[in-house]
């Protein structure tokens, strides 16, 4: 009687997860794998995004700083006792450096696709957050489900203490038989203290998951929604979809891209820099002169090994791509073929469940007394054993899928 005591709680919540005959309907209805409302809370209170949201902000305009020309520098001289050796009284001058990166907009470019993986950053680090949410939500809706369930469950075993106590009064039967409902009543109140346990954890890890704000209904949260099946996918077709919105892979390729401006970038600082001064000056003769004066900064050795360095960090970038685009696919059609085969587990154990279904069998024969309490719960445990590991397999495939298709939040 080992599984008894959890079993017996779990065998009406069975009929809660429907199975449809044909493969590619089957679906499962105990778990909403979108909740929506909760997750949006989560995602606008949840510290640790709010303080992402922020650092990436500040990033973002960091790197938008220093992209315009330098600022113009104006310069005035005045000479107070007599000329200068020039006869210059006066002189007023207007510097502009022109940086041909900034010009042609490279400097921009770069900072438009630092930006962009700085986003994808954001983004996985979102993803994983809300599939954290996701898991627990799962959980929780797995656990209401069966303290529902297990309410139901103690009526029924009160009311089968209560009559056996009555039979055993009656001297109808043996006091083996009246500690053994006892017992299975204990066991349920036990499971029920511990479901009750395992709730508040997960609602209190929901509730800091929303950054402290207490989240409604989460009690009688359910599913509203069914799961549809892959079997009607190949995992190319499956994953053609999900590679054009993986985070891994949109930040490694927009990692190449922001490697290769800032290449460019290196490169452009090899070209000459432009400098144009306008000057004014009034001479002791009362007489002005007026011009323009231009020049160029000619670079080289300020940027050394700069160039060297931006297309190691390219190489670097596109090596790390191509590394993240074969260890993604792999691990991903790993994830797809066990998705696939804890899917056809759980449709085995179910099936079986459907056609082998003893249950009700037992419970007549106990009532009508053809069978003992003791018999019964001895007949009734493989059942529920059976059960147990066919609601194990369906809880493994709902995270399992919920893990394989978290880029869809």
């Amino acid at each position: 009687m080992k599984h008894f005591r959890i079993i017996i709680a779990l065998v009406a919540i069975s009929t809660a997860l429907t199975v449809n005959s044909q493969d590619d309907n089957f679906q499962f209805s105990t778990f909403n794998f979108q909740f929506s409302e909760v997750l949006d809370s989560i995602e606008k209170n949840n510290t640790t995004l709010i303080a992402l949201r922020t650092d990436a902000e500040a990033r973002k305009l960091e790197n938008r700083t220093g992209i315009t020309l330098a600022d113009p520098e104006v310069g005035y001289k005045h000479v107070w006792e007599g000329a200068d050796e020039t006869g210059k009284l006066t002189e007023f001058t207007v510097s502009q450096r022109i940086d041909l990166a900034t010009v042609t907009g490279q400097r921009k470019r770069v900072a438009r696709r630092q930006n962009r993986v700085i986003d994808e950053e954001y983004r996985m680090a979102r993803m994983e957050i809300l599939l954290d949410a996701q898991l627990t939500l799962v959980d929780l809706a797995y656990y209401n489900a069966l303290a529902a369930e297990l309410d139901r469950r103690l009526g029924h075993a009160r009311r089968v203490v209560e009559a056996e106590r009555v039979r055993f009064d009656n001297g109808d039967t043996d006091a083996l038989s009246y500690n053994n409902v006892l017992l299975s009543l204990s066991a349920l109140e036990a499971e029920e203290a511990r479901i009750e346990m395992e709730r508040s954890v997960l609602i209190a890890r929901l509730t800091a998951l929303n950054g402290g704000v207490s989240l409604d209904n989460l009690e009688s949260l359910d599913a509203i929604e069914n799961l549809k099946s892959l079997d009607n996918l190949d995992f190319s077709s499956w994953y053609a979809e999900a590679e054009a919105h993986l985070p891994q892979l949109a930040g490694a390729r927009q990692l190449c891209e922001a490697r290769s401006s800032e290449l460019a970038l290196a490169k452009s600082m090899y070209l000459p820099s432009l400098s144009a001064t306008y000057i004014n000056e009034r001479h002791t003769i009362g007489s002005r002169s007026q011009g323009v004066a231009i020049g160029m900064s000619i670079p080289l050795w300020a940027n050394k090994n700069s160039v060297r360095t931006a297309r190691t960090a390219l190489e670097a970038a596109e090596a790390n791509q191509a590394d993240v685009a074969l260890r993604l696919r792999s691990a991903y059609e790993q994830e797809f073929t066990r998705v696939k085969g804890l899917q056809q587990t759980a449709m085995r154990y179910r099936r079986a469940l459907d056609e082998a279904n003893n249950s009700a069998l037992l419970q007549r024969a106990m009532d009508e007394g053809l069978i003992s309490v003791l018999e019964y719960l001895q007949g009734i445990e493989l059942y529920y054993d059976y059960l147990d590991r066919s609601l194990g397999a369906e809880r493994d495939y709902l995270r399992a899928r919920a893990e394989l298709e978290a880029w869809r939040l």
